[in-house]
């Protein structure tokens, strides 16, 4: 019996082990500063010219990761903006969107958009990543 037992513990903390991963980026996506959502529409990045090679660089307003871990719920767009900087895009439901350059290694950045909703009064309701890459870097999650 003591056998048949040890092997449900071992069966359970097997389970557990598999499903915390799930668990714990369920509760990032909960976050609702830095989520990832398909469904957001963010803007295009395409060449200048036809002729640009394809390394051509992407354009961002540099920001470190405490930077952006400054913006909150119920901000101010002024106060918003202070921390990221001027938006690349203003849409018409009234949300932002912003292109951060975002340190990814010690020389290495990574651009990101993020859009930023607002409220009915023009305070901070949430932020959506167009790349989790971007939203684990600020929420200090690996990648």
């Amino acid at each position: 019996m003591k056998r048949l037992f040890g092997g449900r513990s071992a069966l359970l903390a097997t389970a557990l082990l598999v499903l915390l991963p799930f668990g714990a980026s369920a509760a990032q996506d909960d976050d609702p500063l830095n989520q990832v959502n398909s469904r957001v529409k963010f803007s295009s990045v395409s060449r200048a010219y036809a002729s640009m090679d394809a390394t051509y660089a992407r354009i961002g307003t540099r920001r470190e990761i405490a930077q952006v871990r400054r913006v909150a719920l119920g901000q101010s767009e002024a106060d918003l903006q202070a921390v990221l900087g001027r938006p690349a895009i203003g849409y018409d439901d009234g949300s932002f969107e912003f292109h951060l350059s975002l340190p990814l290694t010690r020389s290495d950045r990574l651009i990101c958009q993020y859009r930023v909703f607002l409220d009915g009064e023009g305070k901070v309701e949430r932020g959506v990543w167009r790349r989790p890459q971007c939203a684990n870097l600020v929420v200090g999650r690996e990648n």
